[in-house]
């Protein structure tokens, strides 16, 4: 009684040794992190170049503004993604849980890897940032609206699209969006493909 006592004071840490020890989920989260966060950059520099050399439209609703929507949303499903892979390389079962921490993750990583491609992207060409800026004013510069009222949605505009700009920004933003729509695909992901146990 005395010796069993004092090997419980001598490791406290409960015995997990029975449990399955599942395979790490870290190759499907960075799998999946990589692809769509390029698909991620590619949209948005298509968007970005598409309001660029858009005609003046008047209206703040620009369809080429469209672009940048569904690439945040086509980079939502990065987690049921992740999850599909982690499943189809172990053939485990997979909880709700599980597939909500892998798609948050791959969220998390989409994020990173799209923010820095569009780091990289300042050196080769720094004034995209500013061309997007002087487009959406001349957009809205082509409003039917009082000058006053006018001047403050190119004023809110500009300064929303130059503190987007900032890496701490995106990364302050996205991380979050990212993470909870891509926590969400994860836990479909999880219902979709995990397996049953048996």
């Amino acid at each position: 009684m005395e010796e069993s006592q004092q090997q419980g004071f001598d490791n406290p840490q409960p015995d997990f040794s029975d449990q399955p020890n599942e395979p790490s989920y870290w190759k499907s989260v960075a799998t999946a992190g990589v692809i769509f966060g390029i698909v991620a950059f590619v949209l948005s520099l298509v968007s970005s170049y598409a309001v660029i050399n858009s005609e003046p439209t008047g209206s703040l609703l620009n369809p080429t503004q469209f672009i940048g929507t569904f690439a945040c949303l086509a980079g939502s499903f990065g987690g049921m993604l992740a999850v599909w892979h982690y499943a189809r390389e172990y053939d485990l079962f997979i909880q709700l849980g599980r597939g909500a921490l892998i798609g948050f993750l791959t969220g998390v990583g989409i994020t990173v890897v799209n923010v820095i491609l569009g780091e990289a992207w300042q050196f080769i060409d720094p004034d995209m940032t500013q061309k997007v800026i002087e487009s959406t004013i001349a957009s809205i510069e082509a409003m039917e609206l009082p000058e006053a009222q006018k001047q403050q949605i190119i004023d809110a505009t500009a300064e929303g699209l130059q503190s987007q700009n900032s890496m701490f920004s995106q990364l302050l933003w996205s991380i979050p969006i990212n993470g909870i729509l891509n926590l969400i695909t994860g836990m479909i992901g999880a219902k979709i493909f995990g397996q049953q146990e048996g």
